[in-house]
């Protein structure tokens, strides 16, 4: 029976594929990025194909119950658990997928190597992550927080076993000698078969054993509901692994050289934006005047404006301000209209950054 399916990571890649759009990512801030967002998708094909067999053959099975991503945390440790088997015999399987879609290999002294793009790296021992799994596990069965089913007053014990389930399509390449764990290393539409053999491969005793355990399976849904109820899911905190601000920086306008040869008497051209002349008898456009301190009160350059009013580029921003009317396109360029001045907008001819415009910052289009 299917207690709780697992979660979906389409949060957190959503996340993670906008932080690659983010401006102040470094890239190698980037490539970590990436090389998380590739790690959570194989993953993800990783789990799904375990979970598929494993539903397949005992999902719809009242000897045992099913529960796939569950993450215990206990005493300030944490077991992130890809599949818990349970069966009325209260034993449980604790299985760890993985994908290695290009292989992997295991030498002698157990260490693992995986294959990604036709080069080796050196990984964790699925064994021994597993094994620690299943020992936080083993210690919360034996807490106070799980309520083991019980047989003439007393709790029975549950055992726990491990699995390491690779993709099906992955190439394992195992060493001569005898690695303690390696047999429990099986590709994933091999559990079943597993399975079966363990059992029938039990002692007498230990099967005699099993069945003073064995529960109904009212009572095995009871309690694995109640294990499943121990997930503590977690909200992973991205921009903080990669060291970003919580709000990115504002993009800030790339000035362009002012042309040293004289304008034309209507336009100057300017950060490829056309802005009229500065004429001396209006000081609301004058250069004189934009460059006065009080201008930029209470004002916001092209690009600020644009993330003020959620806009994602000057570009954006620029186009809005022509449909209201603000500014007029002459050529390739614009130009500050007599209602964009009106509304506040002025034009800063010398600055250290360049020729700009600015917009008060409580701009209404």
């Amino acid at each position: 029976m299917l207690i709780k399916s697992a979660a979906e990571r389409e949060q957190d890649l959503r996340q993670l594929n906008e932080l690659l759009q983010r401006p102040d990512a470094t890239d190698a801030v980037r490539e970590r990025v990436q090389k998380e967002i590739r790690n959570i998708r194989a993953g993800a094909k990783g789990e799904a194909e375990a979970a598929y067999e494993i539903n397949f053959h005992l999902g719809a099975s009242r000897n045992w119950a099913v529960i796939h991503d569950l993450r215990l945390e206990w005493q300030g440790r944490v077991a992130q658990i890809d599949h818990l088997l349970i069966s009325r015999t209260l034993g449980l399987w604790v299985c760890e997928s993985k994908h290695f879609a290009e292989g992997v290999s295991i030498n002698e002294q157990g260490e693992f190597t995986a294959f990604y793009d036709r080069r080796a790296y050196g990984v964790p021992s699925p064994i021994e992550q597993n094994r620690k799994h299943a020992l936080l596990l083993q210690q919360v069965m034996g807490s106070s927080i799980v309520s083991l089913p019980t047989r003439l007053g007393l709790a029975l014990r549950p055992t726990v076993e491990t699995v390491v389930l690779v993709s099906k399509g992955a190439r394992i390449t195992r060493p001569k000698a005898n690695i303690d764990g390696l047999d429990r290393v099986i590709k994933a539409d091999q559990l079943r078969t597993m399975l079966t053999k363990t059992i029938d491969d039990e002692s007498v005793a230990s099967s005699l054993v099993s069945m003073t355990k064995l529960i109904s399976s009212e009572t095995l849904e009871t309690f694995a509901k109640s294990v499943a109820a121990l997930h503590r899911p977690l909200q992973f905190d991205w921009l903080g692994k990669f060291g970003l601000p919580t709000v990115p920086p504002a993009a800030v306008e790339k000035p362009v050289p002012v042309r040293t040869s004289t304008p034309s008497p209507a336009f100057e051209k300017v950060n490829r934006v056309v802005v009229p002349s500065p004429a001396p008898t209006s000081p609301a456009d004058s250069a004189p005047a934009a460059e006065a301190t009080d201008v930029h009160e209470g004002r916001l350059s092209t690009s600020k404006l644009a993330t003020a009013m959620g806009l994602r580029s000057s570009k954006e921003m620029l186009d809005a301000l022509v449909q209201a009317g603000l500014l007029e396109v002459n050529g390739d360029g614009h130009r500050l209209t007599n209602k964009g001045q009106q509304a506040g907008g002025r034009y800063v001819e010398k600055s250290r950054f360049g020729p700009y415009f600015l917009w008060p910052k409580d701009l209404r289009l």
